[in-house]
Parts: structure tokens; sequence; C-alpha cells
């Protein structure tokens, strides 16, 4: 994949992330959220968040959870 490609996905990972724990997106399933940020297919989501981060947007949410 190209660098710009490759940068696109990590700022979406990284919009994932930062929507997670807002309240406002609190209702949203992790694919609803994948999608708002611009993902197109779960299985591009989670691929590239497994790639980027090293475990599942599942697992992350899990972990991240307080």
């Amino acid at each position: 994949a190209s660098d710009v490609y490759k940068r696109q996905n990590q700022y979406r990972v990284e919009e994932f992330i930062d929507c997670l724990f807002q309240e406002t997106y609190k209702n949203y399933s992790l694919l609803g959220l994948a999608t708002e940020v611009g993902f197109n297919s779960k299985s591009s989501f989670n691929a590239t968040f497994k790639k980027i981060k090293g475990i599942t947007p599942s697992q992350y949410k899990k972990q991240n959870t307080i």
C-alpha cells in the first residue's frame, strides 16, 4: 500500500480511538464508529486496526474501558 494510504488508515484508527469513549458516540457499535471515521468494511477496519495496534478493536475497547 502507498504511504498516503497507510497514513490515511493510521489517521482513521486514531480518530476511531479518540471517538471510542466520547459520550457522543457511546451508543455506536464498533462497526458504526469505524464507518463514521471512514472505513468501508468491517474486514478492512479490523485488519487495519490489528496491523496498527497489534490487537483487535474489541480487545482494545475491553483493555481500555474503565
